[in-house]
């Protein structure tokens, strides 16, 4: 098989469902352990982030077992047969495309089947993902939550939690492109939402109206350079929380105080 790299913002978990910040990855060739596999870039055992995600890119030749572990070092699982593209996850893939552009235009997928997309666009990583192959219908076509396949049928995200990021529904993040409409895809569910470091997201006006917001992450939120408006906006009542933790965020506005950290952000409720 060719060189491939795991999902640079994989989640790991451990037994109960918890973040394993700070934890460790280490890749081997088999399940013997017995000799460790290739690695063409990053370290191994790989150091996990503060919220148990990998950073970067972390390639490796062929197929790997991966091993798991807490900051501490405590073995949580290993992981056999783990392919490049499968990125670590354990259900089923059955058919692995490039990007989404590739998977809207594979007139072979069927129902039922499981695709995992390497990047959101062709020659990037970035914002890959698993998917269901749906019935038409099943929902409503956003770009990120369901995609319009050209043979009728749709792409349903699974794994929420681990992409709840604007890169999952197509943001560039690159400082100068208008990513508004996946960040306002994303932010149209709410909870927990991935900023992540290394990342600038451009956008104006989107609008809060989920219960519960939490930007967690190293990345920039910025608002669009030549755009009038707000970048983040409160437009609903049922809005009861909106936290940020180590985001940057720039509203292009003049701040009123030191201690004003969500300038840009508009209660209009």
């Amino acid at each position: 098989m060719a060189n491939d790299s795991i999902n640079p913002f994989q989640q790991f978990l451990g037994n109960a469902g918890e973040e394993l910040p700070r934890g460790t990855v280490t890749f081997y060739t088999d399940s013997g352990r017995g000799t460790l596999t290739t690695m063409l870039s990053g370290a191994n055992p790989y150091t996990l982030d503060d919220h148990g995600r990998i950073r970067g890119d972390v390639s490796f030749a062929g197929s790997a077992t991966l091993v798991i572990a807490n900051e501490a070092g405590l073995e949580i699982r290993q992981l056999d047969d783990v392919l490049p593209g499968n990125d670590g996850d354990l259900g089923e893939i059955t058919v692995v495309v490039e990007s989404i552009a590739a998977m809207k235009t594979d007139e072979s997928l069927v129902a039922d089947q499981i695709v995992r997309t390497r990047g959101y666009y062709a020659g990037t990583r970035y914002g890959g993902a698993r998917y269901a192959i749906v019935a038409a219908g099943t929902g409503s076509p956003d770009d990120y939550l369901y995609h319009q396949l050209n043979n009728g049928l749709q792409a349903q995200l699974l794994d929420l939690e681990q992409h709840r990021n604007f890169l999952a529904a197509g943001a560039r993040g690159d400082g100068g492109s208008n990513d508004t409409d996946p960040m306002q895809a994303v932010c149209n569910v709410g909870g927990n939402i991935d900023v992540p470091e290394g990342f600038t997201f451009m956008a104006t006006n989107i609008s809060l109206t989920q219960e519960r917001y939490r930007f967690i992450g190293g990345g920039a939120m910025k608002q669009l350079g030549a755009s009038s408006g707000d970048l983040l906006q409160v437009t609903s009542i049922n809005v009861k929380e909106v936290k940020f933790r180590g985001v940057e965020l720039d509203g292009n506005q003049v701040q009123g105080n030191d201690g004003n950290a969500t300038v840009g952000v508009v209660l209009s409720v």
